[in-house]
């Protein structure tokens, strides 16, 4: 109409007295307002419908158009940056004459050339710009004079900028000394920084919570404005320096004046509202070494990757400890509790153990800060994806938030535990976005410049979150390899996840990389090589698939495999190769995660992402079937079977991983795949659950009950029985150097597909090149995914049966002579050999469920065909 676009809601069986509302463009490409609005309903409304007004970038409501309350519909600027050292550009609702456009520097007026194309504008300025100052654009419409403050977005990338204020030293934050403790934060166009030292990190609204808590500083420091644009400041202390102090920085850019958390405090008091002065020496509990992983690996591909939340793995009532351990259920602490069973079964780091993964990777314990609230609930649930305090670890896994000291000391108590047992841990980072926006202390600190933004002045969300971090800029870059750095050293770290990596750049990811391996050159960095929305970085240096061949020790989520092994995770009715799909996109993605997504001779790239061969080394691909996003693999193969092929799910589950474990590249299995966990749907959180209610898709602030791991589950016979086989698989692939080949020159010749004329079967097989290389001359390798079936070996020597769905082992289960024919069960995967010695052909003794499976076999070489139609799947 005309006021503006029109959306008409129906709110007809809404009972609450007022509702949310989010204006935003397309699929979060940008949000309207970044604060929470409210709509107020009016209990009687004429006809049964009322009205509400909203003007872009205006936070204001109307509920007429002429309400005196509502949103300012007069002409505005819409934008103003300088994009150039002299130059600044423009936008207004509507044209006006260069006579009308004016310029002020801290509220005074200045000279400028002003040069107008319709609604949009230029204004050059006499001399540099200087970056202390407040540029402010007024522009008198017809309805009066409206005022823009200029951003400086447009220079944040130039030469100048980076020269004049690229800082490279490593003492910014709070640098403790014997007596004293050292100040230097990055503030280059603030005109004022004041250090605030507070002896509590509660402010006083807590009081009834924390004795402590206050909001009257204890000091209050001017900070001196030094090199690059660094403001310092240094404390003497007649007790030693400021171990457990607390602090913040009152930054003045122009006329505002913010209270920021310093973006490199190593720690922070409840909820991350101040920092914390940290001494480690003070903190470190008794036997804690550092530069200490274990020695269980030599190459990437030596991992296997085993991710897990914090709380996921001590919260259920299952995990049954003393009720001196009970403060820790769903804590670090929870992590170093051993010797904890369920019905016989082990659970909790005993069962990681057991499982035999090299390495943990733990979901976001960085402080998250407003995703929960530390100073509430012990059960609050959230992933962790939205960062607040980047080099702080989240007070909601402490058994004491208020004390940033004691969520120190108890994370290096998880570390010790994983080192004890053999387990290098894995950090899930996203440094892609804040947790706020214009109000994130980056953005406080120097507006604009830590953010991509949009021309308008909007931020660029990438993340799909609000916003997304400028990887590319001198100081972000910084900030990232500063901080992998400041936890791979302080906390012994082995590996780093990075969230959405296509948000960061080729450049960025490759200085992290070759500052980790300084300290350790089997740190291992991944990523997910795509992003949650639109981004204005430019394609050709995103750390994404493409740009893969550019980074060569970064590796990234393989989407292909995941997707062949069990369909699209897109469409929970759609099936992939453990399902019976045997289509040419489900082969040729099956086949791409076996070879380490690698070019391969018989693989057509037309069905891969980019329709080409994005990985260039296993070591630089993440094969898997699940993970903490969307459905669990149980209930993905639920929905895609339309419920009704329970009985076979525990198979399936079995063969999904075999073909991870037993492909080329870094296999990662997401925690309870093992025993067939499952996200069931909680009363009030449907918004996440599939149509029918039944399993959480995106359990990131679901309760406990739906993400919580269930030893009881463990305990059941069929979940056993998968667990046990995901022992097996382990083991044998860390036992076998062919499976953990590093280059695709090696795989190349040491890998070759077997062509069967039945297409629910895939085989092939890997031949020893070095006689020191394997224990078996010849592996082969065969998946079948229809009924049972009946296929041909190679011919040659005689092969050896030593893995099938009941379990792998060395111990010989039968043998076949080259050419005959092999059985296979339906979603069976069968391990052959032939090795450096001849293999006996006697029947073997031992082997557990192997020598009943081995008679069922004998059996069905006869009755397989007349079989094969009784059994079939349907998907």
């Amino acid at each position: 109409d005309s006021f503006g676009s029109v959306t008409i809601v129906d709110i007809s069986s809404v009972t609450a007295s007022r509702m949310g509302i989010i204006v935003r463009l397309g699929e979060w490409v940008k949000k309207d307002i970044d604060k929470d609005r409210f709509i107020n309903i009016p209990t009687t409304a004429e006809d049964g419908i009322f009205h509400v007004y909203l003007v872009e970038g205006d936070e204001r409501i109307g509920y007429s158009v002429d309400d005196p309350s509502g949103p300012d519909k007069s002409n505005k600027v819409t934008g103003a940056y300088f994009n150039a050292m002299r130059t600044i550009k423009f936008s207004l609702t509507s044209a006006v004459t260069s006579d009308k456009v004016s310029l002020l520097i801290n509220n005074a007026p200045a000279s400028a050339t002003v040069t107008m194309n319709n609604q949009s504008g230029t204004m050059t300025i006499s001399s540099d710009v200087d970056l202390s100052n407040t540029y402010t654009i007024n522009v008198e419409f017809s309805e009066g004079v409206k005022s823009y403050d200029v951003t400086f977005d447009g220079i944040y990338d130039t030469e100048e900028f980076e020269t004049a204020f690229g800082y490279t030293g490593n003492d910014l934050g709070a640098v403790v000394g014997a007596t004293s403790t050292n100040f230097r934060v990055w503030a280059p166009i603030s005109s004022s920084v004041v250090l605030k030292i507070y002896d509590s990190g509660s402010p006083a609204y807590l009081i009834q919570k924390d004795s402590t808590a206050t909001d009257t500083p204890s000091q209050t420091i001017s900070m001196t404005k030094s090199e690059k644009g660094t403001w310092v400041a240094s404390v003497a202390s007649i007790n030693g320096n400021l171990h457990g102090k607390y602090y913040t920085y009152e930054v003045t850019n122009g006329i505002k004046t913010n209270e920021v958390v310093d973006p490199y405090a190593k720690s922070v008091g409840v909820n991350g509202l101040r920092g914390m002065v940290v001494d480690f020496s003070q903190t470190n509990p008794t036997g804690f070494t550092y530069n200490k992983r274990p020695d269980t690996m030599t190459n990437y591909t030596d991992a296997i990757i085993y991710e897990i939340h914090v709380r996921d793995l001590t919260s259920h009532s299952s995990w049954q400890v003393a009720s001196e351990f009970e403060k820790y259920r769903g804590k670090f602490m929870g992590f170093t509790v051993e010797g904890t069973t369920y019905e016989g079964v082990s659970t909790g780091i005993d069962h990681i153990k057991e499982l035999g993964v090299t390495h943990v990777q733990i979901l976001p314990f960085f402080d998250y800060g407003n995703a929960v609230d530390e100073s509430g609930s012990s059960t609050q649930f959230n992933w962790g994806y939205m960062p607040l305090n980047f080099n702080a670890l989240e007070g909601h896994y402490s058994t004491n938030p208020y004390d940033g000291a004691v969520r120190i000391n108890e994370f290096k108590q998880l570390m010790m535990t994983m080192d004890k047992n053999n387990l290098r841990v894995v950090m899930d980072v996203v440094y892609n976005h804040t947790g706020q926006s214009g109000d994130s202390n980056f953005n406080l600190i120097l507006p604009g410049y830590y953010h991509r933004m949009n021309q308008d002045g909007s931020f660029s969300n990438g993340s799909g979150t609000g916003n997304e971090t400028a990887s590319e800029r001198f100081m972000m870059q910084k900030f990232m390899v500063d901080s992998t750095v400041f936890w791979a050293s302080e906390y012994n770290i082995s590996g780093f996840r990075f969230d959405l990596m296509a948000l960061h750049d080729v450049e960025t990811m490759n200085k992290i990389v070759a500052a980790l391996h300084e300290i350790d050159d089997t740190i291992l960095v991944f990523g997910e090589p795509w992003t949650g929305g639109g981004t204005t970085l430019s394609s050709s240096i995103a750390a994404d698939k493409v740009n893969l061949e550019d980074m060569p020790g970064v590796a990234a989520f393989n989407d292909e495999i995941r997707d062949g092994v069990k369909g699209s995770v897109f469409n929970a009715s759609e099936g992939g190769f453990i399902q019976g799909n045997i289509s040419l996109p489900t082969i040729n993605k099956l086949k791409y995660g076996i070879v380490g997504g690698t070019e391969f001779a018989g693989i057509d790239s037309a069905y891969l992402s980019y329709t080409r061969f994005w990985g260039n080394n296993p070591s630089q691909v993440i094969n898997y079937v699940s993970a903490h996003d969307n459905n669990t693999l149980y209930d993905k193969l639920m929905m895609s079977t339309n419920y009704t092929q329970k009985e076979y799910i525990p198979n399936m589950i079995k063969q999904a991983n075999a073909v991870v474990l037993l492909a080329q590249g870094i296999p990662f299995i997401h925690a309870g795949e093992e025993f067939m966990r499952s996200k069931p749907c909680a009363t009030g959180y449907t918004d996440t659950c599939d149509a029918g209610k039944k399993y959480d898709h995106n359990s990131y602030q679901s309760p406990d009950s739906v993400n919580q791991l269930r030893w009881n589950l463990k305990a059941e016979e069929d979940n056993l029985a998968v667990f046990e086989y995901y022992k097996d698989l382990i083991e044998f692939r860390k036992s076998q150097p062919m499976l953990r080949l590093s280059t695709a020159e090696q795989v190349e010749a040491v890998l070759n597909f077997v062509e069967f004329t039945d297409p629910t079967v895939i085989g092939y097989t890997l031949s020893n090149y070095d006689e020191e290389f394997t224990p078996y001359d010849e592996l082969l390798i065969i998946h079948n995914t229809g009924d049972f079936a009946s296929v041909p070996l190679p011919e040659g020597e005689t092969w050896a049966l030593i893995g099938n769905r009941n379990g792998i082992g060395e111990e010989i289960i039968k043998t076949y002579e080259g050419g005959a024919n092999i059985p296979l069960l339906e979603n069976e995967t069968v391990i052959l050999y032939r090795g450096l010695n001849e293999v006996p052909i006697e029947k073997p003794t031992g082997c557990g469920s192997c020598q009943e499976l081995n008679a069922a076999i004998l059996g069905m070489n006869v009755l397989v065909i007349g079989l094969f139609f009784l059994f079939r799947k349907k998907i």
